[in-house]
């Protein structure tokens, strides 16, 4: 592999993450002005848009998959509108780095699908990394059931849970079709069913008192999921997958990150968060597990 290729597959891949370590605390500060089903409605339907036009644009036909759409694809599109509706869920009820880190269960989950359904490897190197990323879930819940609360910290997790199995089985029904269907049709599929799906989840009045700088923030949450993926599909082409896995895998590190300082800065965008020295151990650890895990090589 040229090296010149291989820094530019980190490059997009970096983006995306820095795009996706953003997306939770941009969409706490949304939530201030929109209710969940609104954003996440709002987001499927600009990418669907901006997708299908750049696609007519470049003469790409993009109508010929709606017209004949595979049925893994309406349920992949179904399964990523709950995996979004259920992530902000998670942000709403408590807050952008929790988030970011509980929803790290999903690649793990895809791990097992794979072993499971593709019939995959797993060795004891990612079996050890279970172990660890195991202990760091369980100290970083810890830590947080006692900030937050044990009621409303279950809450959280089983929102994030419920993210992370449904994006888990929308990448198991992406793996099985992008066999057949290229990489920007299925995209188009998959906005088009979410935003259908998601459209009683839409509170329309939300739309009506919006100022400039909030409908310039949703605009930029529709931007971040056609350029993060796009990015995402640009790095396959040029650096291994294990890799890609790893570099997103820490992007919960730019949440924290940007989450201590923000509040400072900006302290009515955003509450401080409110996780303790265990809760960062746990954090760390819990990360450092996944990769391991993800980590074939």
């Amino acid at each position: 592999m040229q090296k010149s290729n291989y820094v530019r597959g980190l490059s997009f891949v970096a983006v995306t993450a820095l795009l996706w370590g953003f997306l939770p605390i941009l969409m706490k500060i949304a939530l201030q002005e929109f209710s969940s089903g609104s954003i996440v409605w709002f987001r499927f339907t600009f990418a669907f848009v901006v997708l299908f036009l750049f696609l007519k644009f470049r003469k790409k036909h993009p109508e010929s998959i709606i017209q004949s759409p595979p049925g893994f694809g309406i349920l992949a599109g179904i399964f990523l509108a709950g995996n979004y509706y259920y992530f902000l869920k998670g942000v709403d009820v408590s807050s952008p780095s929790n988030a970011g880190i509980l929803i790290q269960v999903a690649p793990v989950l895809l791990v097992f699908l794979g072993v499971v359904l593709f019939k995959e490897r797993f060795n004891w190197r990612q079996g050890i990394g279970l172990a660890i990323a195991v202990v760091g879930f369980v100290l970083f819940y810890r830590d947080q059931s006692r900030q937050w609360g044990s009621e409303v910290y279950s809450e959280t997790s089983a929102y994030m849970v419920a993210a992370a199995v449904l994006w888990a089985g929308y990448m198991v029904f992406q793996k099985k079709l992008s066999v057949v269907y290229e990489a920007h049709y299925l995209n188009l599929l998959v906005y088009g069913t979410a935003a259908l799906v998601l459209i009683p989840a839409a509170i329309w009045t939300d739309f009506n008192n919006s100022n400039f700088g909030s409908w310039a923030l949703m605009i930029f949450l529709g931007v971040n999921t056609l350029l993060a993926y796009g990015c995402l599909a640009e790095a396959v082409n040029h650096i291994p997958l294990w890799l890609i896995s790893v570099v997103i895998t820490l992007n919960p590190f730019i949440t924290l990150v940007v989450m201590h300082i923000l509040p400072i800065v900006a302290p009515d965008w955003v509450a401080p968060e409110v996780i303790g020295l265990w809760g960062y151990i746990g954090a760390c650890t819990a990360i450092c597990g996944v990769v391991m895990v993800l980590r074939k090589g």
